[in-house]
């Protein structure tokens, strides 16, 4: 191949000769003596409390079985189920239901959408029979006083007579 058509492809091959050529990068030196890009520059974060979700309206359908049941929500009573509780998400409430002679339900949680709450509150038995006979009556038992205990002077001496052998315990005189 010539030189004349060498040139020409190249000349074809690299665009038109009147593209303006990239400018050149600047390299910046680092502690390290090495040759180094910049990095870009950022922002520092800010100090402060994190940002809460936006908060939305919710309704939630408050049922219970049996129906008919007192509905209360964070202490304050709503009235009678079957109820719909209009409230906010992001915070915590309370929901309580309670029924004369059922057990009461009691539930806590934070709302993230509408829906229905729907317990089911279980009877009380006032007499609860486990099937097991009462135990028999026990009566106390009456304890008869101590008998006395009279302390003589010579039926129990308190120390040893004075011309006792020494016993081996202790020092020797």
């Amino acid at each position: 191949m010539s030189r004349a058509a060498l040139l020409l492809l190249v000349t074809a091959c690299s665009g038109s000769a009147d593209e303006p050529k990239p400018e050149p990068v600047p390299a910046v030196l680092s502690d390290g003596g090495a040759d180094a890009i910049a990095p870009p520059a950022v922002a520092a974060p800010t100090a402060g409390p994190t940002p809460k979700r936006p908060t939305r309206p919710i309704e939630i359908i408050l049922r219970s079985t049996p129906g008919d049941a007192e509905a209360w929500v964070d202490g304050t009573y709503i009235g009678i189920t079957p109820q719909v509780w209009g409230g906010d998400t992001g915070a915590a409430h309370t929901f309580m239901f309670k029924k004369a002679g059922h057990a009461m339900a009691q539930y806590r949680f934070v709302p993230v959408s509408s829906g229905i709450l729907h317990p089911r509150l279980d009877p009380i038995e006032a007499d609860v029979d486990a099937g097991v006979t009462a135990p028999r009556e026990v009566a106390p038992v009456e304890l008869a006083p101590p008998p006395s205990i009279s302390a003589d002077a010579d039926s129990a001496p308190m120390a040893p007579p004075p011309d006792a052998s020494p016993t081996g315990i202790g020092p020797q005189p």
